[in-house]
C-alpha cells in the first residue's frame, strides 16, 4: 500500500526502479550526481550531504507517479515495498543493488595498524 493508499504492485515496483536507474542515468542527473561525487571525495559524511539529497530528490520524482508521496516519508515508504519485494523477487534484489550503489558510495578504508601492546603485562 502506497502513501496515498494505492495498491504498489511487484510490477509497479520493478517499473519504478527501472525509471530511478534511467533517471539517474539521464545526461543532466548523471552530471549532477558526478559532481556531487567529485565535491564529496572520499568523505562519507560529505558524501551523504551532497550525493544522497540530489539523489533521493530525483527518487521522489518518480515514486510519486506510484502513489508515494514526494518527500522523506514516501521515500521511506517506497524502500519498506522494495525490501519487501526484494526478499520475493531476484530481480528487484538486482535492482535494489544498482540503486543502493548509487546511494552509498564506496568507501576506500585505510587498513587497521595493529595498536602497539606493552609486553610487560602493565607493570612499569
Amino acid at each position: 500500500m502506497t502513501s496515498l493508499g494505492k495498491q504498489f504492485t511487484l510490477s509497479d515496483c520493478k517499473a519504478a526502479l527501472h525509471e530511478i536507474l534511467a533517471t539517474f542515468d539521464l545526461p543532466e542527473n548523471a552530471a549532477r550526481l558526478e559532481e556531487a561525487r567529485a565535491a564529496a571525495g572520499n568523505d562519507m559524511l560529505r558524501s551523504m550531504q551532497t550525493v544522497f539529497p540530489a539523489a533521493a530528490q530525483m527518487q521522489m520524482s518518480v515514486i510519486q507517479r506510484y502513489g508515494f508521496l514526494a518527500d522523506g516519508e514516501g521515500l521511506v515508504q517506497f524502500t519498506k515495498a522494495v525490501r519487501m519485494y526484494e526478499d520475493q523477487d531476484q530481480q528487484v534484489r538486482q535492482l535494489n543493488t544498482r540503486l543502493r550503489t548509487f546511494l552509498i558510495p564506496p568507501v576506500n578504508v585505510p587498513h587497521p595498524v595493529a595498536p602497539l601492546v606493552n609486553s610487560q603485562n602493565g607493570n612499569s
